[in-house]
């Protein structure tokens, strides 16, 4: 009869999220990330098989709880749809004190190449941000708050393509003010005249 596990999977999950949010998949080491979740190598390959097994986990766990909840409280709820999408863009660089450790979902797209098997993850969590911008713009046309000629779909498109390129930007610890101008630029493209609130 095999050992009852005594840790829980979703704190394990959490803090190798936050690890691979800091370190990414190729600077966090298996010794990395035994000190991170507490468990040893063997518990680790155990249930997860190995370091891309684990990675892959975090990432699936980053998509429902991270970007699933931006999405939703962004996007989904937000009455003022326009304002909702501004917000979704300022709230990454607007985070207080502690500097952001950036979104794994960005950072793996740009390492990739080091873990192929994170791709469909990957897929997954940028069309959960592009449907959330769909439905987000929809809305906004519904309310008058944009014009009703909109194209939706290459909207959305548009912005999903501006929202990484600004979590790259942030980042890299570019100043805020051109954070700002480059949301701006985003708000423009969907034809608001919104101003930012600053």
């Amino acid at each position: 009869m095999g050992r009852k596990q005594v840790w829980d999977q979703a704190d394990v999950l959490a803090r190798a999220m936050r690890l691979f949010r800091h370190r990414g998949y190729l600077g966090a080491s298996v010794r990395d990330i035994e000190e991170a979740t507490g468990l040893h190598p063997g518990s680790l390959y155990r249930v997860f098989q190995s370091k891309e097994g684990l990675f892959c986990a975090a990432l699936d766990a980053y998509n429902d709880q991270v970007v699933q909840g931006r999405v939703r409280a962004h996007l989904l709820e937000r009455p003022d749809p326009v304002a909702g999408i501004r917000s979704f863009f300022t709230s990454t660089f607007e985070t207080g004190l502690d500097p952001d450790p950036g979104c794994l979902l960005t950072n793996t797209a740009v390492e990739s190449f080091a873990v192929p098997q994170a791709a469909a993850g990957v897929h997954q969590g940028l069309e959960t941000i592009e449907s959330g911008f769909a439905d987000a713009l929809t809305r906004a046309c519904a309310l008058g708050l944009l014009s009703a000629d909109l194209d939706v779909e290459v909207s959305a498109a548009r912005l999903l393509a501006l929202y990484q390129g600004l979590l790259v930007l942030v980042r890299a610890g570019t100043p805020v003010t051109k954070l700002h101008t480059i949301t701006d630029g985003a708000m423009a493209s969907i034809g608001s005249d919104e101003e930012g609130q600053r």
